[in-house]
């Protein structure tokens, strides 16, 4: 399911995060998270139900797939660094951590994963969760009964099929739904806060959103770039001030917040992009890490560079996100570490211009703009859609950014958005387990430099002939089309070279899979 109303902080720039994958680590966080909600007690036996067929099996431990969920359902958040030694935490607490192999008959979602917690006191409890990209996820099941929530709100679950009624309504609930199963009962309440009181067996959810859903959210104010640009003539505002009204609006928060908020994600992805030159933090050498960053300054040493400084100083950047870090904290956007990505692009043209902090937070609430539409026509991950989910919608939020910055016009915005996803459609999702980020390291460097040069172009007055949204859905259908063995699932594309399968090979046995 595609969120209602995508929400920048929310859907878009996701959670801040340790580095990594947010539909693989800050997904499966979120998903062991609602877990430990549920128990409601400290965990004594957990099992993982991964499905055979999904990319969590296909891939596992190459993103850290493991260490989320472990970490998540033992309370730590997305961006609590201890989340690598979950394992030896888990350990150090005694809580027995299983992963099985079944079918998740609850969910058809690639990403979807079945909890079964035990806690202390012996309450048992059963949850099922998609990871759906962006670091957002949905519930599918509790207990076994089917439900469809994403963690924005509390949810009182009250199983009321025993010779007993259920919970009444009352003006603190949001949304309520009923669920059965095998003739048996659930009813859920999503609620304004905690409940005052719980009946007797029921269970409830804390939020896991940072923006969570609240009463008297105003309607979705644009989902095309198209409806975006009649609404900013019609205002006689720019795109920037409606893209501050979407935000007003789906939050519910005052504008100074959502500019402190915004000015936020600018100051970590600022880091993010310059703190593996700037800052004097260890980052462990490892056969799967890239090191990149290390042989581009002494590049650029030898010579101007073919593509010119802004374009060498983008690389640059985008090779020091792509070291991820530990311990550094991220924003992550379209394809995990996108929003660093996204930034390398944005922060050369920015510096290149002698651009201020305005131009900067134009640039970002633009991305977000195209980004929710990008979450309001699909489902904008490798898993679901290739590539062009990922490092074709990251380049298209750079590249409208930077047109954006740059003062171009809402139409050159909307075309450098279209001209940087019509190149990525059709892209599989392919990471090879052990290959050292490729192909993934080639995508995201071509999300890069072609987001600043469909900026050019957009900006030079070239017609990218394709409404946006239409670009999207062509994406989005051709990329349903690809075969399941093209969509993050470790078997097809540059998984299935003899090199691809070889270090897939080498990647298991090193991790004791």
């Amino acid at each position: 399911m595609v969120p209602r109303y995508p929400e920048f902080f929310n859907d878009v720039f996701g959670p801040v995060m340790q580095p990594g994958s947010s539909s693989h680590f800050a997904g499966p966080c979120r998903i062991g998270l609602l877990a430990a909600s549920l128990l409601g007690d400290t965990p004594a036996r957990v099992e993982f139900v991964l499905d055979p067929e999904g990319t969590y099996a296909g891939i596992f431990g190459h993103m850290n797939e493991d260490l989320g969920l472990i970490g998540g359902v033992l309370g730590l958040e997305p961006d609590d660094p201890r989340l690598f030694e979950a394992k030896a935490l888990a350990a150090s607490r005694r809580v027995d951590v299983n992963f099985v192999l079944e079918k998740i008959p609850e969910s058809s979602h690639p990403n979807a994963v079945k909890i079964r917690s035990r806690g202390a006191s012996g309450r048992s409890v059963e949850l099922v969760g998609d990871s759906t990209g962006g670091g957002m996820v949905e519930i599918r099941s509790v207990q076994g009964f089917p439900v469809n929530l994403e963690g924005d709100s509390y949810v009182l679950f009250d199983f009321c099929s025993r010779g007993r009624n259920c919970r009444p309504e009352s003006d603190s609930v949001l949304e309520s739904g009923v669920s059965e199963r095998d003739g048996e009962r659930m009813r859920w309440y999503k609620l304004a806060g905690p409940p005052d009181e719980l009946p007797a067996g029921a269970l409830t959810l804390a939020p896991i959103l940072p923006v969570p859903s609240l009463p008297g959210r105003l309607p979705q104010l644009f989902d095309t770039m198209a409806s975006w640009r009649a609404l900013a003539s019609s205002e006689d505002a720019g795109l920037y001030e409606i893209a501050l009204r979407y935000e007003e609006a789906a939050s519910s928060w005052p504008r100074d917040r959502v500019l402190a908020a915004m000015r936020d994600i600018a100051r970590i992805l600022d880091r993010q992009v310059r703190v593996v030159y700037d800052e004097d933090i260890p980052v462990p050498d490892s056969p799967d890490r890239r090191r990149d960053n290390r042989i581009w300054p002494r590049y650029e040493e030898r010579g101007p560079t073919l593509g010119g400084p802004v374009m060498a100083t983008a690389i640059k950047r985008a090779l020091g996100v792509i070291v991820k870090t530990p311990g550094v904290p991220i924003v992550p956007g379209p394809m995990g570490t996108g929003g660093g990505y996204l930034y390398s692009a944005l922060s050369a043209v920015r510096e290149a211009r002698g651009y201020g902090e305005e131009a900067l937070l134009r640039g970002l609430f633009i991305a977000a703009g195209v980004g929710a539409i990008a979450y309001t026509r699909s489902e904008p991950t490798g898993e679901v859609i290739g590539c062009a989910g990922e490092c074709g919608l990251c380049s298209a939020m750079a590249s409208a950014a930077i047109v954006e910055m740059c003062g171009g016009s809402p139409v050159q915005v909307e075309n450098a958005a279209s001209f940087a996803l019509q190149a990525a459609i059709g892209l599989p999702c392919d990471p090879i387990p052990g290959g050292r980020e490729q192909p993934c390291m080639s995508r995201i460097i071509s999300a890069v430099g072609n987001a600043i040069s469909f900026a050019d172009l957009a900006l030079a007055g070239s017609d990218a002939v394709l409404p946006f949204h239409e670009a999207l859905e062509a994406a989005d259908r051709v990329g349903r089309s690809l075969s399941p063995d093209l969509r993050c699932n470790g078997k097809g594309g540059c998984c299935a070279t003899a090199t691809g399968r070889a270090l897939a090979e080498n990647f298991a046995r090193r991790r004791g899979l």
